[in-house]
């Protein structure tokens, strides 16, 4: 495969061009990483009782977790607070590989640092920023399929 790059005089110019013979998985996965960039979530944050609205950037979540009634979006440094449902954002983030792994967590397959086996055909996922979160018996196949299907 050849990477070509051309410099343009302006950023309306700017745009990214993929030639393929068929739309494989890894061309796939090229486009919908140049889309991530740059796309956001709007996401809320407490600080001394007082919510803030940040935009968090898509590529920077490592994951979401759903408690009760709220969902949060984990980066590296911050958590903030999403408006909206674990589903919705599942059907939304799809295509930015992001995967359901249990009843409450969808996480980015990009920001796993490793995956090893836990108890009760369960695994547990090292993320970027060193916390493991739990695969279940339930999506354990689909998250092993989605990771190969990926290499």
């Amino acid at each position: 495969m050849k990477v070509k790059i051309n410099t343009v005089l302006s950023k309306a110019e700017e745009q990214i061009v993929i030639e393929c013979m068929e739309m494989t998985p890894m061309f796939e996965d090229i486009k919908n990483y140049c889309l991530a960039k740059g796309t956001f979530l709007s996401g809320y944050t407490n600080i001394s009782s007082q919510k803030q609205i940040h935009k968090i950037c898509i590529e920077d979540i490592l994951y979401l977790e759903a408690v009760g009634e709220n969902v949060f979006a984990y980066t590296k440094k911050n958590i903030f607070e999403i408006k909206k449902r674990l589903y919705e954002l599942e059907r939304e983030l799809a295509d930015y590989q992001f995967v359901r792994c249990s009843k409450s967590f969808l996480i980015c397959l990009l920001k796993i640092d490793s995956i090893r086996p836990a108890l009760s055909g369960r695994y547990l996922a090292r993320m970027e920023n060193g916390e493991e979160i739990v695969i279940s018996r339930k999506y354990a196949k689909l998250v092993k399929k989605t990771i190969m299907e990926e290499l």
